[in-house]
């Protein structure tokens, strides 16, 4: 029963340290965004 309890409060953490890594991932792409703004005006300098 001990054994039990602590295998589900070790899930616990796994799923909380799974959550920081998607949000790693989201101001990456929108570190991206900001590089496809920078060539629309390199564009429409050269036009």
């Amino acid at each position: 029963m001990y054994p039990h309890l602590n295998l589900t409060n070790y899930q616990l953490p796994i799923t909380n340290y799974q959550l920081p890594i998607t949000n790693y991932q989201s101001p990456i792409t929108n570190h991206q965004s900001p590089i496809t703004n920078y060539q629309s005006p390199i564009i429409k300098e050269y036009n």
